[in-house]
């Protein structure tokens, strides 16, 4: 099994990181009418806190997943080997 090199995957990570903070910071906004809660706030309920971590953690996820196997397919088209598991075709 031969996986992507940090090099490559860090900078992919970051920048899933800070679009998915962003996206998911609009998405709640768009919703609510209102920004995001911030832990730091006093007065923050902690359904509202819950709410916004899960929508910005699947933004991330969602993000990372499809910058990662971008990248796979790049490299794969370049050199013809797979980064990764292969699988059964399914």
């Amino acid at each position: 099994m031969q996986s992507l090199p940090s090099a490559l995957t860090f900078p992919i990570i970051l920048i899933a990181g800070i679009l998915g903070q962003n996206l998911a910071a609009k998405l709640w906004s768009q919703a609510f009418g209102e920004d995001p809660p911030d832990t730091a706030q006093q007065d923050v309920r902690w359904a509202a806190l819950l709410g916004a971590a899960v929508i910005e953690g699947t933004m991330y996820k969602l993000l990372r997943m499809l910058a990662d196997r971008s990248l796979r397919k790049a490299v794969f088209s370049m050199s013809g080997n797979w980064p990764g598991e292969l699988g059964d075709g399914e």
